[in-house]
């Protein structure tokens, strides 16, 4: 399961009652909370994408029937229309996945990023 964030909540009131104006945002597509807004991509920016998100992570030893429970209930929560709500006032898109495809997408996401910190050459102080 995952929730990407592509706005903070505090900026996205201040966007929508005209104190700041939203150049883009850096997900892969626009905010639902915030249409008119491009994303970098469409403000001609491309390679520009990024947007926290979230999982649930257990041990590998729990069992399987755990897992899959867990998994349910949280799919069942996250379908709730109050849920929705609540989380997509807050600039939330929930994009749920099953477990295999979030191991695919973390392993993405960790890749890309130790990707672009070798090809920057960062390092800890």
């Amino acid at each position: 399961m995952q929730l990407s964030f592509d706005t903070m909540p505090s900026v996205i009131g201040q966007v929508k009652n005209g104190r700041i104006k939203a150049l883009a945002v850096a997900s892969a597509k626009r905010n639902p909370q915030l249409p008119n807004v491009p994303t970098m991509a469409e403000a001609g920016l491309n390679g520009v994408e990024m947007s926290a998100w979230y999982g649930i992570y257990m041990p590998a030893t729990t069992p399987k029937a755990v897992q899959d429970r867990v998994y349910a209930e949280v799919t069942k929560v996250l379908a709730m229309p109050e849920t929705q709500t609540r989380l997509g006032a807050i600039g939330a898109d929930l994009t749920p996945m099953t477990q295999a495809q979030f191991a695919q997408f973390h392993t993405a996401e960790n890749k890309r990023y130790g990707d672009l910190i070798a090809k920057k050459n960062i390092k800890l102080d």
